[in-house]
């Protein structure tokens, strides 16, 4: 009987230990965070004067170096920018133009797919 109780005593030291030593350490557990410099974020803020919201599929906003690419430019005074209405198909890229200040803007009705996402950003158009 001592032998058993000391045979389970044992295996619960090990198992305890196994657990122990195997579990993660916080750092594994926790993605490192990346804090912005309050200067960074205060120039940011007075530079934007509105905002933007983005509803769809496979859609992303990115720099476009190119203008030429741009499929819709949006008009200065635009607050919605529909999808459908606007028949924007996968691939598409939706400029903002870098000369104007928008004010509050929302992107709705945007499917894009996978290999063709639909594309938002601020190009520079020459005067």
């Amino acid at each position: 009987m001592t032998n058993n109780l000391m045979s389970i005593k044992s295996i619960l030291i090990a198992a305890f230990a196994l657990l122990t030593f195997s579990q993660c350490t916080e750092e594994e557990i926790v993605p490192e965070r990346t804090i912005t410099p309050v200067a960074e974020t205060a120039a940011v803020a007075e530079e934007a004067t509105g905002s933007m919201t983005i509803s769809g599929i496979y859609t992303a906003y990115e720099a476009i170096e190119d203008c030429a690419t741009c499929t819709f430019v949006v008009p200065a005074g635009m607050t919605m920018v529909d999808g459908k209405e606007l028949n924007l198909k996968a691939g598409s890229v939706i400029c903002l133009n870098k000369a104007l200040q928008y004010g509050d803007i929302e992107f709705v009705n945007l499917e894009g797919t996978e290999e063709q996402p639909i594309r938002i950003g601020a190009a520079e158009f020459k005067k």
